[in-house]
């Protein structure tokens, strides 16, 4: 996991460590452009770090490639509290 994936993790869980949170939430903080957001979210649901639901279209509450939610996984929050 590079920073940019644990900073990820890391406003997902300021934001709530237990619950799906929003994206565009979570790129309030972490200020990436959408679409790599949204790629490197893809990467962390494969490894198991986050959980992920997409929608059938695009929203304003959604990433261009239909993240609507995304919520950390046990993994996840491992990671944050092994590199923190």
């Amino acid at each position: 996991m590079d920073d940019q994936g644990l900073r990820i993790l890391g406003a997902m869980n300021a934001i709530s460590p237990m619950s799906f949170v929003s994206p565009i939430e979570v790129n309030e903080l972490v200020k990436l452009n959408k679409m790599d957001l949204g790629d490197r979210l893809m990467l962390m649901k494969k490894s198991g770090h986050v959980d992920v639901v997409t929608r059938d279209f695009v929203s304003s509450m959604t990433l261009p490639n239909f993240i609507a939610k995304i919520k950390l996984t046990d993994l996840g929050r491992r990671a944050l509290k092994e590199k923190g």
